[in-house]
């Protein structure tokens, strides 16, 4: 099972990345300022009564922040995916993005929230780090886009929710079935959560006070929905 809590989003994670070098001219100057956006467009299409049928265009919302090659890679380990044939790496990432993108459609209101407070971001060449505070509902959770500059945008490669990595989540599982299982079967299972089978289960933890330092805003976009893949047999 994959499993990730943030108390806003009660189902799924909900980070594009490959080892790129982004030029200094290409890097954004505010990552802040696309989380901000792209969590606007996202509320609005959540207010719309019709947004329920228009899945195709909500996974691309819910889900555009994220590099899932790079979460992907992350979550493998640098060593398992240079073992891998090229074949096999578009195939995993391929049927990795829509396991979690038809995970991420299935609660629609779990990514609503009564406001967020986004840290000042810490920007290093063309990597950054955004934290922020989430509040719904009397209930608070600490969300950190770890990010890097990609075709002149910010994409996650991970997405830290109340001290659980996204990436270290998925690649715990990942190891767990490649233990009885290989790689050829672990991209078959996601092929089958690819399809629609099973539902994510995740969690909710309230969080403490919010530092006073951050500047209030609407609820980042979330991360992929985790989902639930079939356990390897032996």
């Amino acid at each position: 099972m994959f499993g990730s809590k943030i108390s806003v989003m009660a189902g799924f994670t909900a980070l594009v990345f490959s080892g790129f070098a982004a030029s200094a001219s290409a890097i954004p100057s505010d990552p802040v300022a696309t989380l901000k956006k792209k969590d606007s467009e996202l509320q609005k299409m959540l207010r719309d009564k019709e947004s329920a049928k228009k899945t195709d265009k909500l996974k691309v919302m819910i889900n555009g922040i994220f590099d899932f090659e790079e979460l992907g890679k992350r979550a493998l380990g640098p060593d398992l995916w240079k073992s891998m044939k090229p074949e096999q790496q578009s195939h995993f990432v391929k049927a990795f993005k829509g396991m979690v993108e038809n995970a991420s459609v299935k609660k629609l209101e779990v990514y609503q929230s009564d406001s967020t407070i986004y840290e000042k971001p810490e920007i290093t060449d063309n990597k950054a780090t955004v934290t922020t505070h989430v509040f719904s509902k009397g209930t608070e959770s600490i969300v950190t886009y770890k990010l890097q500059a990609n075709d002149s945008t910010w994409k996650a490669w991970d997405l830290v929710i109340d001290d659980l990595s996204t990436a270290r989540n998925y690649g715990e599982q990942f190891r767990k079935i490649l233990q009885t299982s290989n790689m050829d079967g672990l991209i078959a299972k996601l092929d089958k959560k690819n399809t629609g089978t099973g539902d994510a289960k995740p969690t909710s933890k309230p969080m403490g006070e919010a530092k006073k330092s951050a500047t209030k805003s609407a609820a980042p976009a979330p991360a992929p929905a985790p989902a639930k893949i079939p356990a390897a047999k032996p």
